[in-house]
């Protein structure tokens, strides 16, 4: 069957109470700084910029009934990609602290008291009419327990012979969960996108020794396998050999959702047809542009 020209995003939807304090906390005591509420969640990042870049994107996840979720539809409505939000009555949108050091590097606090998790029930097969691509990320792995809510979707995409590509997330989270229980879990992949961290944590090796003949094993779970190396660029991995691509210059401002944007301009590259170093490079340049602004989203 032919595959469409659709990419398919699955995942979380969340917003960012990001802060970046101007100085070393202090504990129990202040600090000035920055504290912004920005748009978020993994999949909803990749969705955006993928829809940015020209590409027919859907996105399912879900939100709450509370504030934040009202503003979250109508940011996605303005975004084009609310059609396929799932609600949930009564229940809080996820939120995501998000601390960022002077060198832009973040670390997240996730809300996690009341995961908003997706069900099989919310993935019909009908997700799939015109779908070049599916798209899934670990946190709604994380956040559901296991793949098994994406289990069927996924098979009758395999079926159709619409590509699947992943994103693990988290390196501390795979460490939780297990490096290959997560990857045999989702199963035969077209395109796995992970920076070094979380590669070598599919591996269970030490991220220091997470060098191209150290993470080649990751081709027994996907045909193509893409590394995010920061500062250092991007290298992606196929039966033919790995292609290499330098990092573009940036004065970092912050990471956060850095990756999400690589994800997207690599996936909708791909779907285009372009070449594994061209995909690469357009990857590297919208990562490098997200990097040195705040927020995941902000254009």
């Amino acid at each position: 069957m032919d595959r469409g020209s659709r990419l398919l995003v699955i995942g979380d939807i969340a917003w960012d109470v990001v802060m970046r304090p101007s100085a070393d906390l202090v504990w129990a005591s202040d600090v000035y700084g920055r504290v912004d509420l920005l748009a978020g969640g993994s999949a909803a990042n990749v969705a955006v910029w993928a829809r940015r870049l020209g590409a027919d994107t859907r996105l399912v996840g879900t939100v709450g009934d509370d504030p934040f979720g009202r503003l979250m539809r109508e940011h996605l409505q303005r975004e084009g990609l609310d059609r396929d939000l799932i609600g949930a009555p009564g229940r809080e949108t996820t939120r995501i602290g998000v601390l960022i050091r002077p060198d832009g590097e973040h670390a997240f606090v996730t809300d996690h008291s009341d995961p908003l998790r997706l069900q099989a029930g919310d993935l019909p097969v009908s997700l799939l009419d015109d779908a070049g691509l599916v798209f899934l990320n670990g946190y709604a792995i994380f956040m559901a327990g296991s793949p098994e809510f994406a289990r069927a979707l996924l098979h009758e995409a395999r079926r159709r012979g619409v590509g699947v590509a992943f994103d693990p997330s988290s390196f501390s989270l795979i460490r939780k969960h297990g490096g290959r229980r997560l990857l045999e879990g989702v199963g035969r992949l077209d395109v796995l996108l992970a920076n070094e961290e979380e590669a070598a944590a599919l591996l269970g090796v030490p991220v220091q020794a997470a060098g191209d003949d150290v993470l080649a094993p990751l081709l027994e779970f996907a045909g193509t396998v893409v590394v995010k190396r920061g500062a250092r660029g991007a290298a992606a991995l196929t039966r033919e050999g790995w292609t290499h691509a330098p990092a573009h210059e940036v004065q970092v401002v912050d990471t956060t959702g850095a990756g999400d944007a690589f994800d997207a301009a690599f996936l909708v590259a791909h779907l285009a047809g372009l070449s594994m170093g061209e995909a690469l490079a357009r990857a590297n340049e919208l990562g490098a542009r997200v990097a040195g602004r705040l927020g995941a989203q902000t254009r």
